[in-house]
């Protein structure tokens, strides 16, 4: 059986990659990405390493000469104008373009790699893995054969609906919120007490618990600590804009 990275049996086929065989590495660590780029170099690889700064142009161009194999972190960091980058958002376009793209993330964000494999990526290893099975990985991968099973395919996809169905429960609960039910919940999750939110909104302490009252019974929990896990596991997820949750309040 294989790990939970999605790694299958091929792994130890370690059959030569083709000379010249392009990939590229788009990882925001660069001493990790230049260590596997000079291993790949070494084998016989076309490897160069795609800065986090030019992935948005490279995937804006038309396709240009041979495509290979991309090595994509998940955390990509932030670009140039502070939008939290999310590898998995970029495997349908580097798929588009007529490259194959395997997940290595230091991370281990599931939700994130089912995402990856969901749009189109072959498999996921990670970073912890030495540099020889990171290239022999990318060997098997370059032959053209699988680097995971139908099995752990097929299993990583139901993951992946199984997270798109929480999410899109967890969603419609909070959007039964008004607006100050939500700013209310938010400063429950800051660790506000009642007392002070009251303070805060210039409000009767009654006014506050009703407030509360009326949050848990739309999120249909039993108490605040559901409530307020709801809403930071809510927040935990990056929407394609970067922002999060609850970004448009704010207070002293």
């Amino acid at each position: 059986m294989s790990d939970a990275t999605g790694l299958g049996p091929q792994l130890e086929r370690r059959r030569p990659a083709a000379s010249g065989y392009p990939v590229l590495v788009i990882d925001d660590h660069e001493l990790f990405s230049t260590s596997l780029t000079m291993a790949l170099r070494r084998e016989g690889f076309d490897a160069h390493t795609l800065p986090v700064a030019d992935v948005h142009d490279f995937l804006g161009r038309e396709a240009v000469g041979p495509t290979g194999l991309v090595l994509l972190d998940l955390d990509l960091g932030q670009d140039a104008e502070g939008h939290y980058v999310n590898g998995a958002d970029l495997v349908s376009r580097l798929r588009t373009l007529g490259w194959k793209v395997l997940v290595v993330s230091g991370g281990t964000d599931r939700r994130g790699v089912a995402a990856a494999i969901a749009s189109g990526a072959i498999g996921s290893v990670p970073k912890s893995r030495s540099l020889d099975v990171l290239v022999g990985t990318v060997k098997t991968a370059a032959s053209g054969d699988p680097v995971m099973t139908d099995a752990e395919h097929q299993g990583w996809l139901e993951r992946h609906r199984r997270y798109l169905a929480q999410e899109q429960d967890l969603s419609r609960r909070l959007s039964r919120l008004s607006p100050r039910e939500l700013e209310v919940l938010e400063l429950l999750t800051e660790g506000m007490r009642a007392a002070a939110i009251a303070e805060h909104f210039v409000v009767s302490m009654p006014t506050v618990r009703t407030q509360i009252r009326s949050i848990l019974a739309k999120l249909a929990v039993g108490s605040q600590l559901e409530a307020v896990a709801l809403f930071r596991q809510q927040a935990e997820t990056v929407d394609r804009s970067g922002r999060r949750v609850g970004s448009q309040h704010r207070h002293e």
